[in-house]
């Protein structure tokens, strides 16, 4: 999708009330699509435990591919969100309207034929927090 100068976002904060959760999976692939899709008709996967040794590794095939994919926890006090845009604004740079659509905290996150580790960017970034938290903490002088 073409990228294109937007105004700053609002997120209508009391939408995040009554939100349902929601069972997400990030998987190694670009969709050309920005809304709803039927994603249960199309994606249900039948997740195998494939090494009995990793009991933290599950295993599918998605459209004749081997996917390896991990279950990965939103850190400590945070909450993921999925947002949708209201009515888009008539001035480009004018105040966009977010609601929140679902929540979750914990997603499946997929590779291609190998499972996610600590190299991948999403584990790197949901670590985040906790690092930040380290470097900016208070340091006692001696």
């Amino acid at each position: 999708m073409e990228e294109e100068d937007r105004g700053p976002a609002r997120l209508q904060l009391p939408s995040l009330r009554g939100a349902p959760g929601a069972a997400l999976h990030l998987l190694p692939c670009r969709v050309e699509h920005d809304g709803d899709a039927a994603v249960r008709r199309y994606f249900a996967p039948a997740i195998r435990r494939p090494d009995p040794g990793d009991p933290d590794v599950s295993s599918v095939s998605f459209r004749g591919r081997s996917l390896k994919g991990i279950r990965t926890a939103v850190p400590e006090g945070y909450v993921g969100l999925v947002l949708e845009e209201g009515q888009p604004p008539l001035m480009p740079s004018a105040e966009r309207q977010l609601q929140v659509k679902s929540t979750f905290e914990s997603l499946m996150v997929w590779n291609l034929e190998r499972a996610p580790n600590a190299t991948d960017e999403i584990l790197m970034a949901l670590r985040w927090p906790k690092i930040a938290e380290g470097i900016h903490a208070s340091v006692a002088d001696e």
